[in-house]
This record gives structure tokens, C-alpha cells and sequence, in this order.
């Protein structure tokens, strides 16, 4: 038996005692959902490239466009993850900015005069540090024009596109987690993230995802029954070693 069969066999009390009552779930759909997900941007492609344009993406301009990734948390690691993918795509100036800092320091980020677009990123859009930073920077700076990718369509960003200068891209609910960690959130997001960087040639974008789902429906689980094996080595330290993001 496997580590993935050994957890959905679990009964709906064992799950809710370990805490798997929601996050189970939201892990294993994942791959599903990244279909879903590109495919709900690819119907929304022509307003998603005209509020980019509009935005100053992709034109020819004596400045660079400057563009913001802001998030808390985790909502933070989306932006750092895509930070240079949207640099290289879009050849401008891309920076990750966590939505704290930008909450209590927002004048040492945006300078007079120069074109900003602010990427948010937050599951449940109802954040309070990523409420107040968005309402600040539409008070005091109203030429920045603001993209939110959030999971909830009730949350109070995913408002915030009533707005001229605000487009907010709101995913299934599906994503929306209700476990503690964010997992099909953040996955998804990313998602997003990844076809705004191609969203002049969202076509070529498609067949990634495909092989991305396909290879995430494998990898899933196999990474479970090795999580499985390093837990029964007892092994008192774990140290991650990576070739940065």
C-alpha cells in the first residue's frame, strides 16, 4: 500500500485528527486545477492584454516600466518566484516587494513621475496589510495601475477592479484553500503569474501547462511515499539545499 492510498483511505475523523480534513485535498487537485486555471485566463486574454498595454507593457519607452510583485507571506514567494521570468519577458524593471514594507515604507519604493504596475498576489484577498496597502497606494499615488490575483471573489481586493486603473483576475474557489497552508493557492497564482509573462503568446504557454499537470499527477504520488520513508529514517536534522529561484 502507498503513502497516498494509506491518506485517502483515512476515515473523516483520523483526517480531521491530523489536520488533513481540507489540505489533502487541495494538494492532490492540483494538477486538475493549473488546466483550469490557464484556461481561465485564456478567456480572458484580450482585456488582460489591453490593461497590460494600457499599463505601459511591452511598449517602446525611453524609461523602463517599473513593476511591483507584492504580497505577504506566502502570498511574498509567488512574486519572488516569477520575479525574473517577468523581467526577462517583459524586459523592464521587475522587483518583489513584500506588501509589509511597502505598508510602512511606501515612499522608499515608488519614485516621482515614473510608471509603475503593481502585480498583487493574496489567496484571500482580505488580508490587512494587503487591503491597506492597495488603498494607500490608490490614495497617494493614482497613476500606478494595480493587477490583483486573488481566490476570493468576495474578498475586498478582488473589489478593488471596479476601478479604471485596477484589474483584479479572481481564480475558482476551488483554490480558494481552507487548510492552513496554501497549496493549490499558491500553485495557481503561479500559474497565472507565469502566463502573464507569455500573455503575448498564451498558445505556447499551453502546452507547458499540459506537461506541467501531467508531470505533477506523477510526481505526487512519488513524492509522498519517499516524505513516507524519510519520516521512518527518524533523521533529527533535514538541511535543503537549492540553486536559488
Amino acid at each position: 500500500m502507498t503513502a497516498l492510498s494509506k491518506l485517502l483511505e483515512l476515515s473523516p475523523a483520523e483526517r480531521e485528527s491530523l489536520g488533513l480534513v481540507h489540505t489533502l485535498r487541495e494538494i492532490l487537485q492540483q494538477p486538475q486545477t493549473w488546466r483550469q486555471t490557464y484556461q481561465r485566463v485564456v478567456r480572458s486574454a484580450r482585456v488582460i492584454e489591453e490593461f497590460l498595454t494600457t499599463a505601459g507593457v511591452g511598449a517602446e519607452r525611453s524609461m523602463p516600466l517599473n513593476v511591483l510583485l507584492v504580497g505577504a507571506g506566502t502570498s511574498d514567494y509567488i512574486g519572488k518566484s516569477v520575479c525574473a521570468l517577468l523581467q526577462k519577458e517583459w524586459n523592464c524593471n521587475v522587483q518583489a516587494v513584500p506588501s509589509t514594507d511597502l505598508l510602512t515604507n511606501m515612499e522608499d519604493h515608488v519614485l516621482a513621475d515614473t510608471d509603475y504596475l503593481w502585480i498583487s498576489f493574496s489567496r484571500s484577498g482580505d488580508s490587512s496589510e494587503g487591503v491597506a496597502v492597495l488603498e494607500q497606494a490608490l490614495a497617494r499615488y493614482p497613476r500606478i495601475r494595480h493587477f490583483i490575483v486573488t481566490c476570493n471573489q468576495n474578498g475586498r481586493m478582488a473589489r478593488f477592479g471596479e476601478r479604471s486603473n485596477v484589474f483584479s483576475f479572481v481564480l475558482d474557489d476551488e483554490v480558494n484553500d481552507r487548510g492552513l497552508a496554501m497549496t493549490s493557492s499558491f500553485t495557481n497564482m503561479a500559474i497565472v503569474a507565469h502566463a502573464l509573462a507569455h500573455y503575448r503568446t498564451l498558445a505556447t504557454y499551453g502546452p507547458i501547462v499540459e506537461n506541467l499537470a501531467t508531470s505533477g499527477s506523477t510526481v505526487i504520488p512519488v513524492a509522498m511515499s519517499l516524505c513516507e520513508r524519510i519520516v521512518n529514517r527518524s533523521f533529527r536534522a533535514c538541511v535543503f539545499l537549492d540553486q536559488g529561484l
